[in-house]
């Protein structure tokens, strides 16, 4: 049976359901994600696109040319400014879902880290799960 999800950003403009299990869910340690968190790694679940519905508000969107030659479209609140979706150029039909904007973010167990290059030596991964040094193939993630 798959899960109903909902969540939203801080001021509640933005409301989303996403309907399904997650692809795969860990942290990224890139430097992208570290200004977002503030410093910290996002914690992000992966769906299909599909799965997502934004059933309130409007988002903004954010993108960004990085290395590799890809597109980071990055999705949040204009209100409040929190980050709730991402995805990359490369796999256009899936979502990244910040969860901490999840209403009952407590099931949630990263699978493993990546850009674990670029961790800040004060805010380490967890060395008992998976590490990739940058952002390995869905493949090679489980997915």
């Amino acid at each position: 049976m798959t899960r109903l999800r909902e969540g939203g950003c801080l001021c509640r403009a933005i409301r989303y359901q996403v309907n399904g299990d997650p692809i795969i869910g860990g942290a990224c340690y890139c430097r992208d994600c570290q200004h977002i968190s503030g410093g910290a790694p996002a914690h992000g679940l992966m769906f299909p696109a599909d799965a997502l519905i934004v059933i309130e508000g409007m988002l903004s969107t954010f993108c960004l040319d990085v290395a590799s030659g890809n597109t980071v479209y990055r999705q949040f609140c204009p209100t409040c400014g929190v980050h709730l979706f991402s995805w990359n150029s490369q796999a256009p039909e899936l979502r990244s879902i910040k969860v901490g904007t999840f209403d009952d973010p407590s099931d949630y167990q990263s699978q493993g880290s990546l850009w674990v290059r670029s961790a800040q030596p004060w805010h380490r991964p967890d060395p008992d799960l998976p590490q990739h040094p940058t952002m390995p193939c869905l493949t090679e993630l489980g997915g």
